[in-house]
Parts: C-alpha cells; sequence; structure tokens
C-alpha cells in the first residue's frame, strides 16, 4: 500500500489521547437502515462506557459514507470498492486503541448492558481471550428463540436478559462473530482476522481456533443477548461466489488440520441422557474416544449452568489430529489405547465419564467395562452407545451384573448408567 492511500484511508491519531477501554468496529456495505439501527443503538446503549467508534464503509453505494462522515466519531475509514470483511476489519483493527476491540456486523441492534456484561466476562477471567454474546439468528448453537418480534418487545426482553452470571458463560471450541469481543494484544499479534480467508467464510472459524491455540478460551456469554436481522450483507457473497465455502474450508482444514464443521457438533442426546445435581464440589468428566472433545466441553459447561463451579475435564485419545485442540480445553488429556485407561486415570474418580467409541469396537467389552464402573464415584454416571440389540443386551447386562441403575437410553442406541451411591456387591 503506498503512502498516498495511507493518508487517504487512515485517520489522524492524537498521541496524547488517552486510550478508550473499548474500540468499536462497525463495518458496513450498503443497507443503510440496517447500519443507522446499529449505530443508534450503540449510542444508546454504550454512551455510560469509554469506547471509541470506528466506522468502515466497503465500498457502499447507497449513502452510508455520508451517514458515517456525519457522526462524531473521530476515526473513519472508506474504501472507493468492497475489499472484502476480513480484510477492510483488519484496518480498523490496526488504529484501534483499546484495550478491549470489538467488531459488530452492521445488521446488529445492541441491547441494555450488552458491553457491560461482554466486559465484565473479559475482566473477570484473564484467561479469556474472546467473548461473544447469544443473538436470535446464528448457527453454532448461539441462536436463542424470542418471544417477541418488535424492536421494542426485543429491547424490553433484553433488559431482563442481560443479567451478568458466570455460570452462564460456556466455553466454546468456535464462535461465530457477529458480534466478538477481543483482548487488544491479541487480536494485534494474530495481526487481526486471516486475510486468507477473505472476503469471508470460515474466518470466524480460524480466529477461534487460533485464540485457543494461544492458550486462551473462547467464550459464548449466555448471559447476553443483541439483535441479529442475520447475514444481510454477506450472503451477497455467497450469491457471487458459489465456490467461497468450499474453498475457504479447504484453507481451513489445511491450516488447522481439523474439519471445522465436525469439531463444531455437540451431540445433545449425550447431554438429555445425564442427570445433574447443583452445587457440588469438584465435578469430574471423562471423555474416551476419537472427536475432538466439543460434546464433553458442553457437558461442563451443562455443569456450571447448576452452579457446580470447579468442573474438570480429562479426555482419553485415539486419535493424534485432534489433541492439539483437545490441550486447550481439557485439565489432562492422553493419546493411547482405550484399554489402558485405567493407567492414564485410575488416580481419579468421575462424577461423568462418557464413552464416544462405539462399545462395539472395544475388543474386551466386559473387562473394559468394569474398569470404567471403577473409575466412577458413587452416585456417577456413564454413557455410552449399542450399535445393534445384541450388544444392548450385552451392555445392559453387565452393568446389571455390577450393580448399576440403569438412568436412561435414547434410541435403543445411548445407554446410561449410574453408580448407587451406597455400594452393593457385584458378580464382578
Amino acid at each position: 500500500m503506498n503512502n498516498v492511500l495511507k493518508q487517504e484511508i487512515l485517520p489522524s491519531i492524537d498521541d496524547k489521547q488517552v486510550s478508550p477501554l473499548a474500540s468499536i468496529v462497525v463495518l458496513a456495505y450498503n443497507h443503510l437502515d440496517y447500519t443507522k439501527q446499529c449505530i443508534e443503538s450503540i449510542y444508546q446503549h454504550t454512551s455510560h462506557i469509554d469506547f471509541e467508534l470506528i466506522t468502515i464503509n466497503n465500498g457502499s453505494k447507497d449513502g452510508t459514507e455520508e451517514y458515517f462522515n456525519s457522526l462524531p466519531n473521530t476515526k473513519k475509514i472508506s474504501f472507493k470498492e468492497n475489499i472484502g470483511v476480513c480484510k477492510a476489519i483488519n484496518y480498523g483493527i490496526r488504529v484501534s486503541e483499546g484495550k478491549y476491540i470489538l467488531n459488530i456486523s452492521n445488521d446488529i441492534v445492541v441491547t441494555a448492558k450488552w458491553l457491560d456484561n461482554l466486559l465484565i466476562c473479559m475482566e473477570t477471567m484473564p484467561e479469556i481471550g474472546m467473548v461473544v454474546p447469544v443473538c436470535n439468528a446464528s448457527c453454532n448453537y448461539q441462536q436463542i428463540n424470542l418471544p417477541c418480534d418488535r424492536m421494542d418487545e426485543i429491547q424490553k426482553f433484553a433488559e431482563n436478559y442481560n443479567i451478568s452470571n458466570p455460570n452462564k458463560w460456556d466455553e466454546r471450541m468456535k464462535l461465530s462473530t457477529y458480534a466478538g469481543i477481543y483482548r487488544s494484544e491479541i487480536m494485534k499479534a494474530l495481526g487481526g482476522f486471516d486475510e486468507d480467508f477473505n472476503p469471508g467464510c470460515y474466518d470466524d472459524d480460524a480466529i477461534c481456533f487460533s485464540i485457543r491455540r494461544m492458550g486462551y478460551k473462547v467464550i459464548l456469554a449466555k448471559d447476553t443477548f443483541v439483535h441479529h436481522y442475520g447475514a444481510k450483507t454477506f450472503n451477497e457473497e455467497y450469491d457471487k461466489d458459489k465456490t467461497l465455502q468450499i474453498r475457504n474450508k479447504l484453507i481451513f482444514m489445511s491450516k488447522f488440520g481439523a474439519d471445522p464443521y465436525i469439531c463444531g457438533l455437540i451431540d445433545y442426546n449425550v447431554i438429555n441422557l445425564l442427570k445433574f445435581s447443583k452445587n457440588t464440589d469438584n465435578i469430574n468428566i471423562l471423555g474416551i474416544g476419537k472427536s475432538y472433545g466439543t460434546t464433553m466441553l458442553e457437558l461442563k459447561n451443562e455443569c456450571r449452568h447448576h452452579d457446580n463451579k470447579n468442573v474438570t475435564l480429562d479426555y482419553l485419545s485415539e486419535e493424534e489430529k485432534a489433541m492439539k485442540d483437545l490441550k486447550t480445553i481439557c485439565n489432562k488429556c492422553i493419546l493411547g489405547f482405550i484399554d489402558n485407561v485405567q493407567d492414564y486415570f485410575g488416580g481419579t474418580l468421575y462424577d461423568y465419564i462418557v464413552l464416544e467409541s462405539e462399545s462395539h469396537s472395544i475388543q474386551n467389552i466386559e473387562s473394559f467395562f468394569v474398569t470404567l464402573y471403577n473409575l466412577l464415584k458413587p452416585g456417577g454416571q456413564i454413557v455410552c452407545t449399542a450399535a445393534n440389540q445384541e450388544i444392548f443386551k450385552k451392555v445392559t447386562d453387565i452393568f446389571s451384573d455390577l450393580g448399576a441403575d440403569f438412568v436412561n437410553q435414547i434410541n435403543n442406541y445411548y445407554l446410561c448408567f449410574s453408580k448407587p451411591k451406597t455400594l452393593i456387591a457385584s458378580k464382578y
């Protein structure tokens, strides 16, 4: 980029200015009506917080540039043509001076205490690298269903919903970043969003994986809601380039060695089988299998939803390529043979054990389940699978002989057993 272009698009910065707490970057490509709602909501619900607004016009032709120029913010960036989401946002990140950086899609309408709650989350836990609120139009299990659709009703809903609650800060593998807050030092170190994904698509997956692999947590703030109209701008990019999703998915897989879709899947059948107690100290979870631990992480979140503060997650992995990401979410994870689970984790008793490997793939299924049962605390629960009726009967017979209680099953495939709090003699 030449110096003339720099001067043309980058605002001047007063070196004497005290850095704000938060830098809010709003990128817009047309859709002026949504942009106005977004900006007006930021000023309405964020004026009590020390923030700077950075507006970026990404080649709009509908009066967006003139609207941005009318605003009181001092940092305005404008491009004559659309240069893509990743590149455009990164210009805003470069000129930001806040302790935290936020990127807000122009089809977001923020709500009461939205930024208050996100800042509380970031300030409370220094190991958190990014936080995203829930909304009413998203993927990655970030959407909540509203009982209303008028904007005044939505804002009223948010006033009652947005109550800070650490038990609702869910750790995730990845998130969609329609309204994300980040530690500035992390974003500056990464250089912002990876421009190999420009104009966008899987760039939010990539930023999540990069932040986790730097040693930070990625959090979905379920105590904070913002309204999202839903990809009003970016859908046009998919229309222009039908190969965008496939191409960028391949880029992601080459960079991170993982399938972003599979990494994000949560098996809620496992969660729904289990019973949860409240205010229990030192909850221990053990996962076994070939996954990236996404379902186990959601199980950990669910335990915290039930007021259990100290929850640890261990994993015995059969998949080497999953280890890099398992290490970002686990207290202890080991790559090894599952038959050796006692050698690896025999020093701990677990409240929940989830066998993600298929039961019928276990060579000595009887001795293996006896070992797992012995790793359960009294009152602990174990989840496994049964691929057919023969395995179903074999597994239920084994746990019956162990003296376990049958808790529940789903589709004759997912099975859940618990260890009685008062132990009884078994045939083993």
